[in-house]
């Protein structure tokens, strides 16, 4: 009767089942980001059919990240209920684990304390009353709800929703070069909105200090602008004359002193860059 009969179906034959079954047309074909009725295991690791991330176990991500319990993504996704959603090497690993206890010191020691009588004896309890059952249920249910919300977020340049994992880096953007840019754009323009009033303009000293300051002498300079007077970065960089990027580059220790001087050409753009700062009225 098994001739020409996969497992699944060769047990549904036993079992009296119709073969005809309208999942069955679905296995192996596309799902999420796997296929159905297919856990992709590669020896170290498993992939997830809702993120398609790869993991050494399923069973606590899927709890954690998509508020699913183990046998909801199985039935989701036509896994068989036995199916271990761990990696091959895992459970080879616990499964020698196991092993090895087996026949140790410890493990007489549990044989010889173990009492099967005493342990059925206290299994055997009155049951709570129906009240108090009923609260724990609609407890249970509050907490395990909670404890597997749904976590997705959404890049606020491009849109993109992710699902972040369980107490990892929860980034604020996608990480693709243009939202980070327009995020730190929208930033520094908040800060220029908040501080409009507040900020003076560079005085023609501290401008010819920082085109003629080098080293530790400018990174000084610069740092109490920024954090004393409020200066925004990009302007300072202007006075300087390098770019945004260069000057955090310079505060961070990664430019090399001598090359901190203005390009050729930068003086032009400096002037360009803070003449609408020099016609503003200085705030006393």
């Amino acid at each position: 009767m098994a001739k020409g009969l996969c497992m699944r179906c060769y047990k549904r034959a036993r079992a009296g089942r119709p073969l005809d079954d309208t999942e069955l047309d679905r296995y192996g074909q596309p799902d999420g980001h796997g296929l159905y009725g297919v856990l992709d295991d590669d020896g170290t690791s498993v992939l997830c059919h809702e993120c398609g991330r790869r993991y050494r176990s399923l069973g606590p991500h899927v709890s954690g990240a998509h508020g699913m319990t183990a046998a909801e993504y199985k039935a989701a996704h036509g896994l068989a209920r036995s199916r271990s959603l761990a990696a091959t090497t895992l459970r080879e690993s616990l499964s020698q684990q196991a092993s090895a206890r087996v026949g140790t010191a410890a493990w007489q020691r549990f044989e010889n304390a173990r009492d099967p009588e005493a342990a059925a004896h206290a299994r055997t309890f009155p049951p709570a009353p129906a009240q108090t059952r009923r609260t724990q249920a609609a407890q249970s249910v509050a907490n395990g709800r909670a404890s597997r919300k749904i976590m997705v977020r959404t890049c606020p340049g491009c849109g993109a929703q992710r699902c972040p994992l369980p107490g990892g880096y929860d980034r604020k953007t996608c990480r693709a070069p243009e939202c980070i840019r327009a995020l730190a754009s929208r930033a520094s323009l908040d800060h220029a909105r908040r501080h409009a009033v507040t900020i003076r303009p560079l005085t023609e000293h501290e401008r010819h200090q920082l085109r003629t300051l080098t080293g530790p002498s400018l990174k000084d300079l610069v740092t109490t602008l920024k954090s004393e007077e409020g200066f925004l970065q990009n302007t300072l960089a202007a006075a300087v004359g390098i770019s945004d990027t260069g000057l955090s580059r310079f505060l961070s220790g990664q430019r090399v002193p001598s090359t901190d001087r203005p390009r050729p050409g930068a003086t032009q753009s400096t002037k360009t860059a803070v003449r609408p700062r020099a016609q503003r009225t200085p705030t006393r």
